[in-house]
């Protein structure tokens, strides 16, 4: 009994400690974290124009991490807290989805003998391309910040906005596991097994993927839901210029902390 209690206690606390972390530090972790790679640069090879731009990058982020820590009109309005066991259950499922989906086409659908595009309908089908690309420390550092916004950020930040917090935790998930998937890939295989082909106007599903010089692309599914990365990053946005009203809990926890 005394070992469940102390086991208890110790998981509390350390709960704790990472709530108020993130209170405290998370957004000035990101703004550093994401400026280090370029004042590395510019230790490393400093050549011109380079110190330039990690001022410029290294300003615009603190003015907004300012803007928003210190103004109160573009403070978001929610809450650090621990997830709930559904609301874990429920990333880990989207997470482990995202992962089956991406894999298991490729074991479905991916043959080496099968080159050739296979029509299933207009401007869509089948066709098993291998795109050599070999992991790079780059996509070590993106796969961190990808995990620091969209794993420990989705799990342990609650909008007050009920809408935003459902779009929040929803994607996050599926960002994370098409970086998972696509960097995986990359590291285990020095590149990415593409197994479906988009043509025509259906190209344009993936804007960063299609080009007007191009008849078609391939295409896996990881690169999909990487792109709902985009969708927490709008909310974040969305959630400081159209805050939600504080409830009534939020304004006495105020009040009482003042």
């Amino acid at each position: 009994m005394a070992g469940r209690v102390w086991g208890r206690e110790t998981i509390n606390g350390a709960n704790s400690y990472v709530i108020g972390y993130f209170k405290k530090y998370y957004a000035i972790a990101l703004v550093l974290a994401l400026v280090a790679p370029l004042w590395l640069r510019v230790v490393s090879d400093n050549r011109a124009g380079q110190m330039k731009d990690a001022l410029i990058w290294t300003g615009v982020l603190l003015g907004c991490w300012l803007l928003v820590t210190k103004h109160p009109g573009f403070r978001l309005r929610g809450t650090w807290r621990k997830p709930t066991p559904a609301e874990a259950k429920l990333y880990i499922r989207l997470l482990l989805g995202v992962l089956l989906i991406d894999f298991g086409s490729k074991a479905l659908f991916f043959r080496w003998d099968r080159p050739q595009q296979i029509e299933l309908f207009k401007n869509f089908g089948l066709h098993s391309v291998f795109h050599p690309t070999a992991f790079e420390p780059f996509h070590l550092v993106l796969l961190l910040y990808f995990a620091y916004i969209f794993l420990l950020g989705a799990l342990f930040f609650r909008f007050s906005n009920k809408a935003f917090d459902w779009a929040w935790l929803l994607s996050s998930p599926l960002a994370l596991g098409g970086a998972i998937a696509l960097f995986g890939e990359r590291f285990m295989f020095g590149g990415v097994h593409n197994s479906f082909y988009f043509a025509g106007p259906l190209m344009w599903l993936c804007p960063t993927c299609a080009s007007p010089h191009f008849s078609s692309y391939a295409w896996t599914p990881a690169d999909f839901f990487v792109h709902a990365a985009i969708a927490p990053l709008l909310i974040l946005a969305a959630a400081i210029f159209f805050p939600a009203r504080p409830s009534i809990d939020e304004v006495d926890a105020q009040a009482q902390s003042v």
